[in-house]
């Protein structure tokens, strides 16, 4: 499995943060994100940022018909951060 940070593009009025591609095995988590939430909460937010994105979409790998929400809390529970702190970083006009 690989990880990317990369442009993820534009999806109308939604946001796609991170996504898990079954075809080439690969995480990809959006750079415009990455960005975002590191001027805002620094390096190491940045990281944590990253780290729970992957362990989000690592669950969706392994658990392919597994809930958001379960996905969500298996993330914040091997992580230890939370993700509302993110998602209000990126809600941010």
């Amino acid at each position: 499995m690989t990880v990317e940070i990369a442009n993820l593009g534009t999806w109308g009025g939604a946001t796609l943060v991170a996504e898990y591609d079954p075809e080439d095995d690969a995480i990809r988590i959006d750079a415009r994100a990455v960005e975002r939430v590191r001027a805002t909460l620094g390096d190491e937010g940045a990281e944590r940022f990253i780290a729970l994105a992957c362990a989000h979409e690592r669950f969706h790998r392994d658990h392919p018909h597994g809930s958001e929400r379960d996905a969500a809390a298996y993330a914040e529970r091997v992580t230890g951060a939370d993700a509302r702190r993110f998602e209000r970083v990126l809600a941010r006009p």
